[in-house]
């Protein structure tokens, strides 16, 4: 943790337990005042200039940020479930548990990464997946397409569901096989090579071969994840080059699901299922960060917006992987974002260069693009070049907004192949028609993710 009492060194570290099957009914750890290293008193330790010192015989990941808000996330849960399981409980149903998750180890914590890979061939996990109710044995597959979560309004608490942060980075499939791993983006673009210290990703998985699902994602000094700090990783695609790529900006991939697992596909085993397996495979050391799951949703969104994320989501723990959006997987947005079709863009004013502000559609039922609202907002003078000599190159005469941008002058029409991430306040319904347009929008970047034609009117 980032230390914020005055006169302290700047790093503490927090250990949380959570309530597993090794917690001894009664235990008070307040009756031990020994050092289990000295067998010294707290009293005899206090003030003594000869205290242990811990040292870490683990290289430090480039670059790795540390998130205190999600170790306080944890600290919350496990105060509010401070009941211990008991065998009444268990046997009238208070406690599910799942008799499989027995078998595949209980535990849903990480366990120690993988020395090499001759160390991470050998694997306790694969005999019992055979038995999984769903698990079925098949050579990988090459292409998986992501299944996409349904938004909704409200936070909600239900047993039958769990709940995850939201990253904001670029979603991609990891597949990983002969020590090596290839990442594909939602839209089916290999990303392997944009990300030079993910290609470890293999070195952190305890698995010979494996699909995992996850999100890439640069990380603030909260340990907050920044699509704006992955836009500036990533830079501008013009043509077949990057420009204004910043290599310095480390990123790191939460993995939160997993869909293959030697010589096995996964994705009709329940989801409370494969992400034990996940757990359970996955090293704490490396690129790779396994994206833990709470039970409570209303108070994990309340800590999600003390601490300015994006969101959460929510998960039914029974569902399998579909390879499309459902309504088993939910996305609860705190910050809200669209992403938008950029259209035109018009003249800069004043002492502002290149251009004043991005023009943003949305395709409608009918599929026309239809105008949404202007960005001017967001960038500073670098992405206002490289984003100006994008749009130039794809100008055209042709409006791509069939009605609805009359009142707008000077602008320079372009071909809706770009799509902008953009944080607004609200919708708001100011045309005469009826018309949706976005209040207060802000760029945050450009998403080469996503097709334009999956943006459309919510």
């Amino acid at each position: 943790m980032r230390s914020r009492r005055p006169g302290t060194k700047g790093t503490e570290w927090l250990l949380i337990k959570k309530q597993d099957d090794a917690v001894v009914k009664g235990f008070d750890i307040d009756q031990y005042d020994e050092s289990a290293l000295t067998g010294r008193s707290m009293a005899d330790i206090a003030g003594d200039q000869g205290s242990a010192q811990w040292t870490s015989s683990r290289p430090a990941s480039r670059g790795a940020v540390k998130a205190p808000w999600l170790a306080d996330a944890i600290a919350k849960f496990d105060r509010k479930n401070k009941k211990k399981p008991t065998t009444e409980d268990t046997e009238k149903g208070k406690i599910k548990k799942n008799e499989k998750d027995k078998a595949v180890g209980g535990s849903t914590g990480p366990v120690a990464a993988p020395r090499n890979r001759k160390a991470a061939s050998v694997l306790p996990v694969p005999s019992v997946v055979k038995d999984l109710d769903g698990a079925l044995k098949r050579a990988m597959p090459s292409a998986i397409h992501p299944m996409l979560a349904t938004s909704i309004d409200d936070p909600f608490d239900d047993p039958e569901w769990l709940f995850e942060i939201k990253w904001d980075g670029y979603r991609a499939i990891a597949f990983i096989a002969k020590g090596k791993v290839r990442l594909v983006s939602r839209n089916q673009n290999d990303l392997t090579a944009q990300f030079s210290e993910l290609q470890n990703i293999p070195g952190s998985i305890k698995a010979d071969t494996a699909i995992l699902d996850g999100e890439i994602a640069a990380l603030d000094e909260q340990g907050r994840s920044s699509f704006s700090l992955m836009q500036q990783r990533t830079g501008i695609r013009q043509g077949g080059r990057r420009t204004g790529s910043r290599q310095d900006l480390p990123v790191l991939y939460y993995v939160f699901d997993l869909l293959y697992l030697d010589g096995y596909d996964l994705r009709r085993v329940s989801l409370e299922q494969r992400k034990e397996l996940l757990a359970q495979i996955t090293g704490a050391a490396g690129p790779v960060r396994y994206s833990d799951h709470f039970p409570q949703g209303k108070a994990l969104f309340d800590v999600a917006r003390q601490k300015g994320l994006e969101g959460i989501l929510a998960k039914r723990r029974n569902s399998v992987y579909e390879e499309r959006r459902s309504r088993e997987w939910l996305k609860i947005k705190i910050t809200r974002t669209v992403d938008c079709v950029i259209g035109g863009y018009t003249d800069p004013e004043g002492s502002r260069e290149y251009f004043g502000s991005l023009v943003l559609g949305l395709y409608d039922k009918h599929r026309e693009l239809i105008h949404v609202g202007q960005a001017g907002t967001g960038f500073d003078q670098a992405m206002l070049k490289q984003i100006w000599q994008v749009l130039k190159k794809r100008e055209t005469k042709v409006s791509p907004f069939p009605h609805g941008v009359e009142a707008l002058r000077e602008v320079h029409w372009v071909k809706p192949e770009l799509v902008a991430e953009i944080k607004f306040s609200e919708w708001t319904h100011e045309t005469a028609d009826g018309g949706m347009k976005l209040r207060a929008p802000v760029f945050l970047g450009l998403r080469e993710d996503k097709n334009p034609k999956e943006c459309v009117l919510p």
